[in-house]
């Protein structure tokens, strides 16, 4: 009869530590660490707009790339902050950076892509490229 217990509600030893390591592998997955670069993307007939979202981040902080289809942003920050007062010194150093991967559509103009930083959103526009009517071609039947 030990296996059949009453449920106390009190949480036991091994319990709690399955719960912690379930906030440890939740703090080392991708999608935990992204969560400070919110991002929107829309779609309309001319582009792809989105809105990147990086509080605390300057124009100088960030920087995007596009290489083979693959738009990366990046965003880093260091801060050093020193001060003295009567009889102690106070010193801290933080570093920071965010960064995300954004597969870009074959239809998209990379000549013509467009970004601007303002009260930390980083905006980008990515113009789809025009659609003609494309070459006529008569096919010869053999």
């Amino acid at each position: 009869m030990r296996g059949m217990l009453p449920f106390r509600g009190k949480m036991g030893p091994s319990r709690k530590r399955g719960e912690l390591m379930d906030v440890f592998d939740e703090m080392f997955s991708p999608d935990f660490w992204n969560r400070g670069m919110s991002t929107d993307i829309q779609e309309t007939d001319e582009a792809y707009l989105m809105e990147v979202e990086l509080p605390g981040y300057e124009k100088e902080d960030i920087e995007i790339e596009l290489k083979n289809n693959l738009l990366t942003i990046i965003a880093k920050k260091e801060e050093s902050v020193e001060e003295e007062k009567q009889n102690y010194i106070h010193r801290e150093r933080r570093q920071g950076s965010y960064q995300r991967c954004f597969t870009i559509d074959e239809n998209v103009d990379p000549e013509n892509i467009e970004a601007e930083f303002k009260n930390g959103v980083l905006n980008l526009k990515l113009p789809k490229k025009q659609k003609g009517e494309g070459e006529r071609k008569t096919i010869d039947i053999k």
